[in-house]
């Protein structure tokens, strides 16, 4: 997989803080991370979804996935999310890494 451009916008929300956005296109890539606490970084899988600037009203527009549960949860519905305009709302439950993500078709 190729590795994505930076800057990075990692989906990383608190505790049951949600996030609603919509999605126009994706792609699918690696990001080069250095988790909290890790003396040295890694490359991991990403799902970079971009988004309206009025979904998104700082840094890039998009978000970029790294919870392997939250990409295979989002992967078999991208195609219809984008296709429908769609908006999803995304509530992290728990702290990385154990975090669960529910996601909510709006």
């Amino acid at each position: 997989m190729a590795l994505l451009e930076p800057p990075a916008e990692i989906l990383d929300q608190p505790d049951r803080l949600p996030v609603t956005f919509r999605i126009l296109r994706w792609e699918a890539g690696e990001l080069f991370i250095t988790p909290r606490g890790s003396p040295a970084g890694k490359e991991v899988d990403a799902l970079r979804l971009h988004v309206p600037f009025e979904d998104k009203v700082l840094g890039a527009p998009y978000w970029d996935v790294t919870a392997g549960n939250l990409i295979a949860r989002l992967r078999p519905v991208l195609a219809e999310l984008v296709a429908s305009g769609r908006p999803i709302r995304i509530t992290p439950h728990g702290s990385p890494p154990l975090t669960r993500h529910q996601v909510d078709f709006l």
